[in-house]
């Protein structure tokens, strides 16, 4: 028994590689290498670099400033004859190793639309792992930060799609070419995003008009809407038929004036908030809510407009004589309005219990409009506006859905 483990132990000790063979492959490898010239023993034959990315996560996206940065790695993988080696010549088990990039030829590849300045993806003091028969597979993680213009005509329901486009400078088809492993990124390691959700990916390499080949990665997502309703959408619309009360607010109170001015104030509000978040330039169109804020916002002040008009009806003195045609509009819009039932009508009807909207439309129909106030002007006015507003916010915010849902499908 103790001469079997012995045996294994001899063995075990001859296969496997130690440091002085891993040193002394590097040193062999490294020893007269150019890293300035491409790989490839046939140079009418383009070098192939195998392309795939994993994507860890949405870090931000920026409408105001055309910005998206997006957290993952860029597999970049070729083959380089000069870097294959004899396993058996290196303690028989060395089939990998990892060089730095400063020691060997890499893709000089670059962010075509950064954000910020342009840098090289592989960077100096990055690893590759480098495989026995010469292929190389470099994983580089990084932020990578491009320009991004926002299509916001449908915010917040909007979908946005980026492209991060790279290419390798001075290279052209017949010396390198970019092909993507995949169609679309490697999400398996992907953390969801609060804001947005990817609905779709899509990886592929493009020869642009200068003959340069560019990878382009592309992603598609969608806002997550939630919180844009809760905390926009309908304190808006809550708002706008808030204000619509002043005009059942009464006279007396005082309070009409202050009420409407502070309603339309909070919409004002609500309208700086919503252009502070969007771009000043939108490609194609304005957004909708922005064109939507501001129809609320000139409903808003045609209703302190009419609160105005409407107080000086309730503070004109019985003495100052009605037109004819106030007396008309005012029959006609308070032909069923309740009101004290006259002792002529008590006597026609023999009822006190009876509905005075019949005598209502008995003095609606009667010639006598001498007795029509210009208290009773206000009430008609107030009872107007309070019909065409309703009826003009109602037709807003259903052709502002409406747009939305049309978009949405």
């Amino acid at each position: 028994m103790r001469g079997l483990l012995v045996v294994l132990c001899f063995f075990w000790c001859v296969d496997g590689y130690t440091i002085q063979d891993q040193t002394q492959l590097h040193t062999n490898l490294t020893t007269g290498y150019d890293r300035r010239v491409r790989p490839g023993i046939d140079r009418t034959t383009p070098l192939q670099i195998d392309i795939k990315f994993y994507l860890t996560s949405l870090k931000e996206f920026s409408e105001g400033l055309s910005k998206i940065g997006i957290v993952g790695s860029l597999s970049l993988e070729w083959t380089d004859s000069r870097l294959a080696w004899n396993p058996t010549n290196y303690g028989g088990d060395l089939y990998d190793t990892t060089l730095f990039i400063s020691d060997i030829w890499v893709p000089f590849l670059v962010l075509m639309n950064p954000f910020d300045k342009v840098r090289k993806v592989l960077l100096n003091g990055m690893s590759c792992k480098v495989y026995d028969y010469g292929k190389v597979n470099c994983l580089p993680p990084d932020l990578y930060e491009a320009t991004c213009d926002a299509d916001v005509t449908y915010y917040p329901f909007d979908s946005q799609t980026c492209t991060l486009k790279f290419y390798v400078p001075a290279l052209s088809p017949s010396d390198i070419i970019l092909r993507p492993n995949s169609s679309t990124f490697d999400t398996l390691l992907y953390e969801e995003n609060g804001l947005w959700s990817i609905k779709s990916t899509r990886l592929y390499y493009h020869v642009n008009l200068y003959n340069f080949e560019e990878l382009r990665l592309e992603i598609n997502m969608k806002r997550r809407t939630a919180y844009y309703i809760t905390g926009l959408l309908l304190p808006i619309a809550l708002m706008n038929f808030l204000q619509i009360l002043v005009f059942a607010l009464p006279v007396e109170s005082g309070e009409r004036m202050g009420f409407s001015i502070t309603v339309l104030l909070a919409v004002a509000v609500f309208l700086t908030i919503i252009q502070d978040k969007l771009p000043e330039a939108s490609e194609p169109n304005v957004s909708c809510l922005t064109y939507k804020l501001l129809v609320d916002m000139l409903l808003g002040c045609a209703m302190v407009i009419a609160v105005v008009f409407g107080m000086n009806f309730y503070h004109k003195t019985d003495d100052k004589e009605i037109p004819a045609g106030l007396k008309s509009f005012t029959r006609g819009v308070m032909m069923c309005r309740k009101r004290k039932i006259s002792t002529a009508s008590i006597e026609k009807y023999g009822d006190t219990e009876k509905t005075p909207v019949e005598c209502v439309n008995d003095y609606a129909n009667s010639d006598v409009t001498s007795n029509v106030t210009w208290n009773d002007v206000g009430l008609a006015f107030d009872k107007l506006c309070i019909i065409l507003f309703l009826v003009l916010l109602i037709s807003s915010n259903f052709i502002y859905l409406a747009t939305m849902g049309i978009m949405s499908s």
